[in-house]
């Protein structure tokens, strides 16, 4: 069986794993980031866990066909041009700097995309086409499947659709625009809405401090603070969602991250009603929600995923 390497890269920590084209882990390791790392380190690194893990798996580096690479953007196609919190990363290519060390082939994407790539080939998108993935988190993005290929955009940053601007005058949001999606619907703009109207909420004056899980927990309560919030969030979500069908015409739109997977049914059921009462009728007829399935291990098995379609 095919051997691939996979890495998926965060802003607190690396995991690296050896897989297979069926989708199997074999072996993981997870490194933690270090902000003072220069961008040797933290290839130098990549490579000797990628040794490790491969030494574990009982196989060598010879016989890895290929390596995928997720990691977050903005990207100039293998290179990441910036970071949030990592500085000396800036003007990194990944996949020169791995391809010298590995003596492998590198596929790189946004870690959005790559999420996707896994959802369709191992998780809830698979037997489509065309399918959109979308992670609702702390940020929100995309992950397109059309046509039964991956699409990356001309420049490797396809998808970023929490980015997408729905109201002019509204909150401004970590890439400077005022009223992004990610600003109104995201896991942060719910506990930061939370924490703004703490006092006005019965539930939430309670807490000693609001996260966004006290927010929906007030939600399932019935708290008509939290029950605002939670619905509008849900409403700016389904508004968004309608746009990727109208765009796309997906066959499937699967929502993961930690608020799409683990939030309410209810929350869930508010905003696939919306996109489908705010898409054309005849596209959203064909489309159908689903929960993401790959769950803690979904950037991993993307990275895995990038490796196996090359």
């Amino acid at each position: 069986m095919a051997v691939y390497a996979a890495i998926d890269v965060g802003g607190t920590k690396i995991a690296v794993g050896i897989g297979h084209e069926d989708g199997t882990l074999q072996a993981t390791t997870v490194i933690a980031t270090d902000p003072g790392w220069s961008q040797d380190d933290v290839l130098d690194r990549i490579a000797a866990s990628v040794d490790q893990v491969a030494e574990t798996a009982g196989v060598s580096r010879a016989h890895i066909e290929r390596v995928g690479l997720g990691t977050p953007g903005p990207l100039d196609g293998a290179t990441l041009l910036e970071t949030s919190n990592l500085h000396a990363w800036n003007g990194l290519n990944w996949q020169a700097g791995l391809t010298q060390r590995l003596r492998v082939p590198v596929s790189v994407e946004n870690d959005a995309t790559a999420a996707g790539v896994g959802e369709w080939l191992y998780g809830a998108g698979q037997g489509t086409r065309d399918m959109v993935y979308v992670t609702v988190s702390t940020g929100i993005g995309a992950g397109i499947i059309t046509a039964g290929q991956r699409y990356s955009g001309s420049r490797g940053n396809a998808g970023e659709f929490g980015h997408i601007v729905m109201d002019l005058d509204g909150q401004m949001c970590s890439a400077g625009h005022r009223g992004c999606l990610e600003s109104m619907a995201s896991g942060t703009a719910i506990r930061r809405l939370g924490r703004e109207k703490q006092s006005e909420s019965a539930y939430l004056s309670m807490r000693p401090s609001v996260e966004t899980k006290d927010v929906f927990d007030g939600y399932e309560l019935g708290d008509p603070i939290c029950r605002t919030i939670i619905e509008g969030a849900a409403d700016r979500l389904a508004l968004g969602l309608s746009y990727l069908v109208d765009l796309f015409n997906p066959e499937r739109i699967v929502v993961g991250g930690g608020v799409g997977t683990h939030a309410p049914a209810a929350y869930r059921e508010r905003f696939t009603q919306g996109m489908r009462r705010w898409s054309l009728p005849a596209l959203a007829q064909i489309v159908t929600v689903a929960p993401a399935q790959l769950g803690e291990d979904s950037g991993l098995i993307g990275a895995l995923a990038l490796a196996v379609t090359g």
